[in-house]
């Protein structure tokens, strides 16, 4: 028994591998076996085999099986017999693919945990820290439902009441909350690191070993040892956990699962709604069209550049680029990157990345390929460049667009009507002949506001009849003219609208958005 069992074998009561999901989801949460009910979901669970099969390059990889968690939990006992590394992660999906477009509902957030302090004597003094002085005493990182010990390191469970809808806007905030909680635990005075570089940060999609099953030393030196789950505290609401980190990683957006209908979720994220909703998209809108030399490129920087700790995220990026240029494009992309492609270099690059282990608790296995081929979907395709030499540890340069310094607007003007008059003197023309506005042409919504204004209860058909203007402009602009009618601008709006939109310009945000531009987004 490894030093950080013994330590919370002693003070906290185990929690049997069925009964740590049953935690995670409660009864009725998820689908019933057989049912496919609509508005239900099952979770995933991913093992990898002992049997291996050869790719296509002879290369030999292991057989990967997935498993749904349903209602009764059956499926957990039968996993736990097959003795292999098995992954699952808090989140319920529909289907078996473990992709981010096909998850559902968060249940919990779970941080890995490696480089636990040991002292010689086998204390885990950053076990004791972690608990006694940043939990207990200071507060300073939240107390969590519970805790795991795989082995080498430890999973700590933030079980929620209620279940989170990872909703694209919810998602991005909890990946960014998930990454400050990281780094919050991630203490000096809990993890054996050099620099805030070594920490490893992973995502709500990440799957973690299962309770009950084996550990990576258990494996390897036939002690059969399986990761253990401790009781430690009681369930979390969002709320709880966005005290533990400053305002911009609060997750400020999100709805439990009991509270949020469909209807409420079409008017909260209407975009969403509409494309993977009512038209039943997948992926991205427009996807464009990258050269596989981006693909091929960054497996040469893999060989260049990979380290210890970021081994995985290296494939994960990889798995980012492929289908980034998975797209085919007779010009710009005619050789494009296929998923086999993809399996076949990762299990490739494997055997170079094991050999740069440096410690028998950090082995590279075919768990870590296999997460990072996760990544090969429609809902990374933009992931920022910024994150990818964060996450991966190995640095190249920013391609900067130069622009050119924009005219002051009296310039620009000056050069567009010289432009204007040569061409026109060419013809032999003026520029004001026929360029006159048409009679009436800008007065038709004025003249609905003015109309609307006297009777408010007007229809379309009244506004016709009453203004004599046509029934398409009549149909294009009465949404328009009916809130016009009804706004009667105060000095104070008026003054308040002046400063906003001066504070946007200083600020280089999009007018009347407040969104940042593309080249300022913060990383998630």
């Amino acid at each position: 028994m490894n030093a950080l069992t013994r330590w919370l074998e002693t003070y906290f009561d185990e929690v049997e591998p069925k009964d740590f999901y049953r935690e995670i989801f409660p009864v009725g949460e998820l689908d019933v076996q057989g049912a496919f009910s609509k508005g239900k979901y099952t979770g995933v669970i991913v093992e990898v085999t002992d049997r291996s099969r050869k790719s296509k390059n002879g290369k030999e990889k292991p057989v990967i099986k997935r498993y749904s968690i349903t209602d009764d939990l059956g499926i957990i006992d039968d996993v736990l017999k097959s003795g292999n590394f098995c992954l699952t992660a808090p989140i319920s999906y529909a289907g078996k693919e473990r992709g981010a477009d096909n998850a559902r509902f968060l249940y919990a957030i779970a941080v890995d945990v490696d480089d636990i302090i040991v002292k010689e004597d086998g204390t885990p003094q950053g076990l004791i820290d972690l608990w006694n002085a940043h939990i207990q005493r200071v507060e300073r990182i939240p107390k969590p439902t519970m805790i795991v010990s795989s082995g080498a390191g430890l999973h700590l469970y933030y079980v929620f009441e209620k279940a989170v809808p990872l909703f694209p806007n919810i998602a991005k905030q909890l990946q960014k909350y998930k990454h400050e909680l990281t780094r919050i635990i991630w203490n000096e005075g809990i993890v054996d690191i050099k620099t805030d570089d070594d920490i490893q940060y992973e995502g709500i999609y990440q799957g973690f070993r299962m309770p009950g099953t084996i550990t990576k030393a258990g494996k390897r030196d036939g002690t059969n040892e399986r990761a253990r789950a401790f009781l430690t505290g009681g369930k979390v609401s969002m709320e709880y956990m966005n005290d533990f980190v400053s305002d911009k990683y609060r997750v400020t957006e999100f709805a439990y699962k009991s509270n949020l209908s469909l209807s409420e979720a079409k008017e909260k994220y209407p975009e969403w709604f509409e494309r993977r909703v009512k038209n039943g998209e997948k992926g991205v809108l427009n996807p464009w069209h990258v050269s596989r030399r981006l693909y091929d490129w960054w497996k040469e920087q893999i060989l260049k550049g990979a380290k210890v700790r970021h081994r995985y995220w290296c494939l994960w990026v990889l798995a980012i680029y492929a289908k980034k240029c998975s797209f085919y494009d007779e010009k710009h992309n005619p050789n494009p990157v296929t998923r086999e492609e993809l399996e076949r270099d990762a299990w490739n690059l494997m055997d170079y990345l094991e050999s740069l282990t440096d410690s028998e608790d950090n082995h590279f296995t075919e768990i870590d390929v296999m997460e990072a081929l996760e990544a090969f979907e429609d809902s990374y395709i933009s992931y920022p460049k910024n994150s990818i030499r964060y996450k991966s540890a190995i640095p190249f340069e920013q391609q900067i667009k130069r622009r050119e310094i924009p005219l002051k607007q009296e310039d620009h003007l000056e050069e567009a009507r010289a432009i204007r008059d040569i061409r026109m003197k060419r013809k032999g023309k003026d520029w004001r002949d026929g360029n006159g506005r048409p009679k009436g042409s800008s007065s038709s919504k004025q003249k609905m506001v003015d109309y609307l204004r006297l009777y408010p209860d007007a229809r379309k058909c009244d506004v016709i009849n009453g203004t004599g203007l046509s029934k398409p402009t009549v149909y294009k602009y009465y949404d328009m003219a009916r809130k016009e009618a009804d706004y009667f601008p105060t000095l104070d709006d008026i003054l308040e609208r002046s400063l906003d939109e001066s504070f946007e310009n200083w600020l280089g945000l999009k007018a009347g958005t407040g969104e940042e531009s593309e080249n300022n987004q913060a990383d998630s």
